[in-house]
């Protein structure tokens, strides 16, 4: 079956674009969640009374994540860009910052795929441990 040239042009330029739009989230994608920063108080604790609501935000482009927090004054272990190792299911979404500094606790945010939330994991004795604390986690609309 032989077909018009313009025909033929009009069908290679849907199928070009259909791919491309096939193949652009895989790409480049990222992803924005609340995140309730607590502050310390002035004798050094954190008071669950006083926060300040912020975001986190994960981008994946070729195959690298990239973590970002923005929520207040952080300390130097979470204020900038850092690379992130990310694992996928079904129900959650885990994101593990390769933070370099020396001194910086080593944590995780275990977020669940369906909008509810999740939890902040702290690395102690060899193993993750919740934190307890409420980060809020849900989508940013």
């Amino acid at each position: 079956m032989t077909h018009p040239p313009l025909k033929r042009a009009a069908r290679l330029a849907l199928t070009a674009l259909l791919s491309a739009m096939v193949l652009a989230p895989l790409s480049a994608q990222a992803q924005t969640w609340e995140y309730k920063s607590y502050k310390r108080s002035l004798g050094g604790q954190y008071n669950k009374e006083n926060f300040v609501v912020g975001t986190i935000k994960l981008e994946e482009k070729d195959g690298k994540a990239t973590f970002f927090t923005n929520a207040g004054v952080m300390d130097a272990c979470r204020r900038a860009e850092v690379p992130a190792q990310v694992t996928r299911t079904d129900a959650e979404i885990t994101i593990e910052p390769e933070i370099s500094l020396a001194g910086c606790e080593k944590f995780r945010l275990v977020i669940r795929t369906d909008g509810s939330g999740g939890r902040r994991e702290l690395w102690r004795n060899d193993k993750w441990v919740d934190s307890k604390w409420d980060h809020g986690l849900t989508p940013k609309q």
